[in-house]
Parts: structure tokens; sequence; C-alpha cells
């Protein structure tokens, strides 16, 4: 690095601190007016003529973005329960599903009885909230049919279905996320006398699918009166059961059972619905989808489940080309840290970011980058993502208008929008920990 530059930029820093090392560069290239024909980077050879700088960091506007609705089906994953959270707010998580009809049900006419209907639940090992208290789930009967709607492929967040107001099932107990294989709910012995009676009389409603799936359209899971955390549940055939149990008399009577599998796991769903009231975020509206980081505590809140994320802007990037004809941009990191007091050891937050491009309407129009969560398990001090962006700002340094893109933060798509995992980040406002985007150049003089 060319040392007359160097000192140059240190006594600025010393002697007006409030002066960024960008500033002091934007000054010093009135010294480079030369014009340099034919010149290439890929043959520079350090002759003390380039210089290879870092910004601390280039200037960030940061905005919280609300979308109307998140894909949450076919995940595998079901999630019921309620949750409060002082930062996002009140969330009320169901799952809706199908079932099907048993594999068999060759049930003898004579001297066969009911005995129980329970639907039967794996946890997968995922809860937001205390595990140690006891969870309240009901089950409702679907009344209309589960479907997507017309050209649509997913359900969402914010998709309903309408029920019976007759609860069909109730669960109060402590779930063990980790150690318990299953859970069971006993279902109304009215649901299950009914069910029996059917499938040993072998009705067309039960024998024939297309007729069963409109007698019997599908489970809710919902939040109980009293619950306090969401648990996460295996949406799978084997995982997802309403098992029927009823008995053989014979010499000895035989315990049997029927089950109803969980059917078409691509149109099993989660919603969630979010009282945000008395959080930062409260702002939002249907028709406020942007709460700038001035409105929310000089922060940006990522939730994808959701559908919060956070966008940013580099708006003066563009004037990095004004440092001079033979500026390179080489490497351009950013660096996002969760805000202090905002998560405890790691827990809550997502261990995955992707970095996405949208357009002024926060529409998604490429996902350039994805960034792991690195947790300081010692000092608390370096847990956070970081990602190359190198490519995205050499492409807006010359972006006209209708292609200059803003960056957006938000948890990959898929699996990752199977948890109430959420991230809070400060904007350049907040000293500590906030948003950073290191630039790396070269400048040949």
């Amino acid at each position: 690095m060319n040392y007359t530059v160097y000192r140059l930029l240190t006594l600025l820093q010393r002697n007006y601190p409030r002066c960024s090392i960008l500033s002091g560069i934007l000054l010093l290239t009135t010294l480079y007016s030369c014009q340099k024909q034919g010149f290439t980077y890929e043959n520079v050879v350090d002759n003390q003529q380039t210089d290879y700088i870092l910004t601390d960091t280039l200037s960030v506007t940061m905005k919280t973005i609300r979308y109307d609705s998140v894909p949450t089906s076919g995940t595998g994953t079901l999630l019921a329960g309620f949750r409060a959270d002082p930062l996002f707010g009140k969330y009320t998580v169901s799952s809706f599903f199908q079932i099907g009809q048993p594999a068999t049900w060759d049930i003898p006419v004579n001297g066969s009885q009911y005995d129980s209907l329970l639907l039967i639940m794996r946890p997968n090992g995922y809860i937001a909230g205390d595990s140690t208290i006891p969870q309240h789930l009901q089950v409702l009967r679907v009344t209309q049919k589960i479907q997507f709607a017309k050209n649509f492929s997913s359900l969402y967040n914010n998709s309903n279905f309408s029920t019976e107001s007759t609860v069909a099932g109730t669960f109060s107990g402590i779930i063990r996320p980790n150690t318990d294989k299953t859970i069971r709910i006993r279902m109304t012995d009215a649901l299950g006398s009914q069910l029996f009676t059917m499938l040993r009389a072998k009705h067309p409603d039960i024998t024939d699918i297309t007729r069963f799936l409109e007698f019997f359209k599908g489970l809710k899971i919902a939040p109980g009166p009293g619950s306090q955390a969401v648990t996460g549940f295996q949406a799978q055939d084997t995982g997802l059961v309403l098992r029927l149990y009823y008995h053989q008399q014979e010499m000895i009577p035989v315990a049997r059972s029927a089950d109803f599998k969980l059917n078409a796991a691509d149109l099993q769903f989660n919603q969630v619905t979010a009282d945000r009231s008395g959080t930062p975020i409260a702002g939002f509206s249907p028709t406020v989808k942007e709460l700038p980081s001035a409105a929310t505590g000089n922060s940006g809140f990522i939730q994808s489940i959701t559908g919060v994320a956070t966008r940013i802007d580099i708006p003066y990037l563009k004037n990095m080309l004004n440092l001079g004809q033979f500026f390179k941009m080489m490497k351009v990191v950013l660096t996002v840290t969760p805000a202090a007091g905002s998560y405890a050891s790691g827990k809550q937050l997502p261990p995955n970011l992707a970095v996405c491009a949208v357009n002024k309407a926060n529409e998604v129009t490429d996902t350039l980058s994805y960034g792991n969560l690195t947790v300081d398990n010692l000092y608390n001090e370096r847990t956070g993502y970081t990602f190359d962006i190198t490519s995205y700002c050499n492409s807006q340094l010359t972006a006209d208008i209708l292609n200059t893109r803003g960056l957006l933060l938000t948890t990959p798509g898929g699996t990752y929008r199977t948890s109430l995992d959420r991230l809070v980040i400060n904007d350049q406002l907040i000293s500590k920990g906030k948003i950073k985007v290191q630039v790396y150049y070269l400048l040949y003089k």
C-alpha cells in the first residue's frame, strides 16, 4: 500500500473522527487524475502504486417488511400451540390435515366391540416455550374440503378452513419433545363409535376414498386454553395416525385396531396468527407493510413463518465509482449480528439465513448467498452470520433504475419455515452489534 496515502488516511481518522475512511479516500482521489490507456488488473505488480483498502463500513438503511402470506404446506412438520414473545407478539399456531381410510376394514359384524379412538402424534424434538409445564391441545373436525386454491400449489400461514364448533378431542399434559415417542389425544366416543359402526358395515363412505374425504374432510389441531408453548410433531403417514381400537369376543377377547393415516401430506399446513400489539412491530396493519428501523427501535426483525423479514439497502454504493477510473471492488462482506438481549445462548436464532435480491416492491428476484449461524459460547460477542455479497455489489455499481435491487434477509424456504425461530438486528445508529458492510478494494494510481 502507498505509504503517503496510508499516512494521510491515518491523520484524517485521528483528527476528524466523524469522517469515515471512505470520505477521506474520496478527497484523496483528486490526486489521481492521470489517464492510463490499456490498464487491466490482471497484470498488476505491486510497485507501491496500488492501494488495497478496507472500508470501516458502508452506510446501510434498514426496514422490516411484512408479507401477507408464507407457504407452510408439505413440510413434514406439524406445529400446534400458543407462544407469547415480547418482541414479535402472541402467536396462535394450528395445523390442518386430511386422514385417509384404513388399509383394511374386515371387522366381523358379530362379536366385535368398539373400545376407543386416539389421535397418535410423534414429537419431532422442537418446542418453543417451556417444556416443563403442561401443554393443552384440542382437536376439531374440519367441515370444508382442504385443497389448494385455483392455480396455486401451496397452502399458507393465513389459509383457513371451517371446523365444527364442538371439540372432538383434547390433550393436557407435559410434552417432552426429545424423549416422548408419542402423545395420545383421546377423541370423543361419539366420533369413535360412528367410525367403528361404518367400518364394520363396510359403508361406502369408508370404503371409497373419494366419498370418505367428502364424509371426513380432515382435522385441525389447535392450542387449548392455557397453552404456553408451540410444539412440533411429525407430519408423515407413520407419525400421525387416528387409531380406532376395538376387540373381538372369542374364547379370549382379542384387542385389534384400525389406522386412519395422514393422507395427502402436501395438503397438511400450519396456520399462524399473530397479535403484535405492544411490540416494536405493532405498526404493521393490512395497509402498512414496511416499517423503517427508526420506527422499530433502530432494529430489523426476521421471522419467516409469520412473514416478517428485513430489507437493507446500500444507498451510497455507487459513490465508490468516484474513487477513480482504476478502482476495483475485490470483496464485500455483510456481517449480521443478533441484537443483545434478544436471544439466549443461540436459542431461537435461525440456524441459517438467506440473502436475496429484491426489487422496489420487495419481490424476491434471486437468492444470492446463505450464511450459517456462528455461536460464540465463550464471550457471546461474535455470534452472527456473514455473507459474501461481492457479486451483488459489483452488479449494483452500474445498475440502472429498473435493475436496482435491495437485499432481503430471511430464512431459506421449506423446512426453515417450520419453527418460530427469529432474529433481531441493529441498524447503524446502535454502535454495538450493528450491521456492517465492509468493502475490500484496489485503487491503482
